[in-house]
């Protein structure tokens, strides 16, 4: 600096500058300011006087070392308040990031060393990792309960379960449907099982028939013989005939101006031993019922055909005979089906015919109460899966299916009985047959077929329905939703990399949850008797099992995000999530059109759920944030729950690590929603999820053993050839029976018995059986008369009628050697050569008349089996009497007696055996005298639903013994059921 004289300036006291003043301003002002020539003083102060300078040097220069004392003084004193101020914001800094721990914030990608380290580094208030998104804001404490709360009702509030139709008293106004009216005809048609060919079938015809012309009606029973061939398995195994002489029941309503008709239908018989209250005693009463409630009111445009089906569980064979019989097909429109799988549930309509449009808008228009999802349809075009609907869809009539199937393992079980019966099932199936009809029976159906529509019912919104079309456009719209939240991810710091790490991740959740929950299944059937022994569902009761592998879904979600916290942020890991629902979505669309809405509207609310997570960046986790996912999660949860929840109900728990998958996938599209539960902190959420899982599957354990209401399954069958020295008493073998089954078994046989292989040679193959001996019972065998007996070139041709004496429901013919047929009942059999084996059902006006052919130089051989449904008329009611925890294991053909018979050139049957052969060991009463139905009651083996499975061995000739084991007819018990 010059030496020119500077005036004494003020001090800071002087001033007025206080400590706070120079702390809040000091630290924006330079140390020093920047020096001056001397020509530069002189040009600010004028010229400097030599004398002043000369007489005064020691002045100056102590002024000099003044100022240069104050200065430093006032330096050291300022870089003492930065380091204090430096130290305070330190401290700040940690107590945030104490508190962040505390709270479980969302960070970004460091964990919360590098967090803090990257603080003290940078100097900012805001923890983050170099390139990775900022961190989101701390929750408060309550956020987590609270989400959790609004997730277990918001999955009440979307469950199939919740809402579910009301019942109507009796007294209910006339002209509406009452479920306890119905009710009533339920109990009367359901007091036995009723399948075809049993006395209790003729009562319910009666009974229906009667309660029709109570109503005003004419109806008409349609008597034919339908058969259904099946051919050869790929194994070896036989074709077989499934035939029945079937007696439908129908009536018509002639509109007042008709267009067209309206046909509604339900199948009156039930499956074996069965009282089929729900299959389908309540197909049948909702439609009696909304038949009287329409006759209150004015007469309806177009007429209104009435079928109560004969033989739907033996193959569909009442309505396919219809469809192709009978002259009133000709005019039938539309058709209204109703059936049950189970005991409750909503009613579901569950499948239409292709170009469903008008239908469905329809179903739009009249339903008060809308269940419905077009998934089906994908499903039931993939599935062999049929019901009474089938015949009229492949003849190109459009119409509406509905069923119910939930409480499914009472399914084909003896207590498929009235008390088990949901009233509101039946209420909903009622109303919707009434309002079905007066809707479509008003209609002009001159044209019923339109484009595919989408449609799926919501809770407060009701049946939705848009055109397929449409399905393209919301895969393409997710898609640039998807670009939106990938491009927002990118400019909050993302990276692709992390969000490539975070869609391997999702793939390993579902498939870790997959295994887990498959393994957990295999280990539960092992602790449930009944497994296997059900046809409707895995166990007798499932919902706990399921909800705790949705919690199990949950704990593997939430973990996950937890545990990646340290390499992938929140928003990293939400767009990797979005990858597999969204390409799910897409390739649905493709795939299965009419299904693809179920994860096109979830994966829709997940996409804009994650966008407002990146563009609100750390301001997401606040409270307008966090609104705005539970809103979102909305669509996610109505969507997706009753999705699984159907799954469930239609495939039973055996497609456990499918629900979870599924489960598992919509939690992705909640991923925003779910970083709440980190609120208090971060491990209290997994640790009650896994509480919660193990909790409900401990529940669903302690009802895991037989009680009166969930009975354990046990086997007891009756087996004799005519001619034998004894008959057999067979049950599951020990391994495969629970303690008390087999108890049971012995006690009743009164032997031990010991494992001797299947019982083929009486229709049931493939089953294996523990046998001891049984005494002979005094059975008449089959009436079996040869009619013509004719040589026609070189083959000859038998006509033979066939009855039973004993009342069989069912009455079949096993092929032996080169014997062949080639009619029955007057249906020829297209394929000759390959089948071996007719099962024949219901009450022919005579006999069963079979013609067969064989070489004219070969033997002429067969045999009859027939199986009575109610062996007690024979054996008495004690030979079969269980405690209340037991019940017959319909899948090993449990509660029926088997005989067999043979038929042929040379065979010579003793019809008695010898003294002494019978085992005194049995302990079947004797028959009564009244105990056998009328001679004319023939009947065959239970129904196969599907394909037949593989009859197994090669074909023996039956000439040579009347005990010779032949090919054997399908395993009818096991067998997939249509109904």
């Amino acid at each position: 600096m010059s030496d020119f004289d500077l005036p004494d300036l003020p001090s800071d006291e002087e001033l007025g500058i206080t400590d706070d003043d120079r702390e809040k301003y000091g630290d924006e002002l330079p140390d020093d300011g920047p020096e001056m020539s001397a020509d530069e003083m002189e040009t600010l102060l004028g010229a400097s006087s030599p004398a002043g300078g000369a007489a005064e040097p020691d002045a100056k220069a102590h002024r000099k070392a003044k100022r240069a004392a104050q200065k430093e003084a006032k330096k050291k004193a300022r870089a003492a308040r930065k380091q204090a101020k430096q130290a305070e914001r330190r401290a700040k800094e940690e107590a945030k990031a104490a508190r962040s721990k505390v709270a479980n914030t969302t960070e970004s990608p460091g964990a919360e060393g590098q967090a803090e380290s990257d603080a003290k580094e940078k100097g900012s208030g805001s923890a983050g990792t170099p390139g990775g998104p900022p961190a989101l804001a701390a929750m408060a404490a309550w956020r987590g309960p609270v989400t959790l709360l609004l997730l277990l009702g918001l999955s009440i509030f979307a469950s199939t379960r919740t809402g579910q139709v009301s019942p109507e008293p009796s007294n209910a106004d006339p002209s509406q449907f009452s479920s306890a009216r119905a009710m009533g005809l339920v109990e009367d048609i359901a007091r036995e099982a009723h399948p075809p060919g049993s006395p209790e079938h003729a009562r319910v015809r009666e009974l229906l028939l009667e309660r029709l012309r109570q109503l005003g009606l004419e109806p008409e029973v349609q008597t034919t013989t339908s058969m259904l061939e099946f051919p050869a398995s790929a194994g070896g195994g036989d074709g077989v005939a499934q035939v029945a002489t079937v007696r439908n029941i129908v009536a018509r309503i002639p509109g007042s101006n008709p267009t067209g008709a309206v046909l509604i239908t339900a199948h009156y018989d039930s499956r074996g031993i069965a009282p089929g209250a729900g299959d389908d005693a309540s197909g049948v009463a909702a439609i009696v019922e909304a038949l009287r409630a329409l006759q209150t009111g004015p007469a309806l445009r177009n007429d209104i055909i009435v079928l109560f089906s004969d033989a739907e569980e033996l193959g569909l064979l009442g309505a396919r005979a219809f469809v192709d019989e009978h002259p009133w097909m000709a005019e039938v429109d539309l058709v209204l089906s109703f059936e049950m799988r189970g005991g409750g549930g909503p009613s579901i309509m569950f499948e239409t015919n292709e170009r469903n449009g008008w239908v469905v808008r329809g179903l739009e228009s009249f339903d008060p109460h809308p269940f419905a999802n077009s998934m089906s349809y994908e499903v039931y075009e993939r599935l062999p899966r049929d019901t009474d609907f089938t015949p009229f869809k492949e003849a190109g009539v459009q119409g509406l299916n509905f069923a119910a199937i939930d409480n499914a393992h009472v399914y084909h079980q003896v207590y498929d009985a009235p008390e088990n019966l949901s009233e509101s099932t039946l209420q909903h199936h009622g109303v919707r047959a009434l309002e079905g009809l007066r809707y479509f029976a008003n209609t002009d159906l001159t044209s019923v077929n339109d484009a595919n529509v989408v449609f799926f019912s919501v809770p407060v919104l009701g049946l939705v329905v848009y055109d397929q079309i449409w399905v393209v456009a919301i895969s393409l719209l997710n898609l640039l939703l998807f670009a939106v939240l990938f491009a927002a991810a990118r400019r909050t710091g993302g990276r692709t990399s992390r969000v490539a790490a975070s869609a391997v991740l999702s793939l390993g959740l579902l498939a870790t949850g997959y295994f887990i929950a498959n393994g957990a299944f295999a280990w539960l059937a092992g602790q449930h008797a009944e497994y296997g022994a059900l046809q409707g569902s895995a166990f007798h009761s499932e919902g706990w099992y399921v909800i705790g592998l949705v919690f199990l879904s949950m704990l593997l979600v939430v973990a996950a995000s937890v545990l990646t916290r340290r390499w992938i942020a929140p928003v990293e890991l939400q767009v990797g999530a979005m990858i597999l629902p969204l390409l799910a979505s897409v390739a649905a669309g493709f795939a299965a059109p009419l299904a693809a809405m179920n994860l096109q509207w979830p994966v829709a609310a997940g996409l804009l759920a994650a966008v407002v997570m990146a563009v609100l960046a750390s301001r997401g986790s606040g409270t307008v944030g966090w609104i705005v996912y539970v809103l979102l999660a909305v669509p996610v949860f109505v969507m997706l729950l009753p999705v699984v929840e159907l799954l469930w109900l239609a495939m039973s728990l055996e497609v456990a690590g499918i629900l979870v998958a599924l489960s598992t996938l919509g939690l992705f599209l909640s991923l925003p929603l779910l970083h709440s539960l980190e609120a208090p902190n971060r491990w209290w959420a997994p640790a009650a999820l896994g509480l919660a899982a193990a909790a409900s599957f401990g529940m669903g354990l302690l009802g895991s053993g037989p009680t009166a209401d969930h009975p354990a399954p046990s086997t007891l069958v009756y087996a004799y050839e005519h001619g034998a020295a004894a008959a057999l008493w067979a049950t599951a073998p020990r391994d495969a029976a629970s303690p008390e089954a087999w108890e049971w078994a012995v006690e009743r046989s009164n032997g031990e018995p010991e494992v001797n292989g299947t019982l083929e040679a009486y229709g049931l193959p493939g089953i294996e059986f523990a046998t001891t001996p049984a005494r002979v019972l005094l059975a008449e065998p089959p009436f079996v008369q040869v009619v013509t007996d004719t040589v026609l070139g070189d083959a000859r041709r038998v006509v033979v009628h066939l009855r039973s004496r004993i009342g069989a429901e069912s009455i079949g013919v096993d092929l032996g050697g080169d014997t062949r047929v080639v009619n029955i009942n007057g249906q020829p059999v297209s394929n000759v050569e390959g089948l071996r084996w007719i099962a024949h059902w219901g009450v022919p006006d005579s006999a069963l008349v079979v013609e067969l052919t064989t070489p004219q130089d070969g033997a002429f051989a067969f045999h009859v089996v027939e199986h009575l449904l109610r062996p007690e008329e024979l054996l008495g009611r004690d030979a079969f009497r269980r405690p209340p925890e037991l019940a017959p294991n319909i899948n090993r053909a449990s509660d029926r007696a088997m005989f067999r018979y043979a038929f042929g050139d040379g065979v010579e049957v003793e019809e008695r055996p010898a003294d002494g052969a019978a085992s005194a060991a049995d302990t079947a009463a004797s028959p009564s005298d009244t105990a056998a139905s009328p001679p004319d009651t023939a009947a065959t083996p239970p129904d196969t639903a599907a394909a037949p499975p593989d009859t197994g061995s090669a074909v023996q000739d039956s000439a040579a013994t009347p005990r010779d084991t032949v090919a054997a007819p399908p395993d009818t018990t096991t067998a997939p059921s249509r109904g």
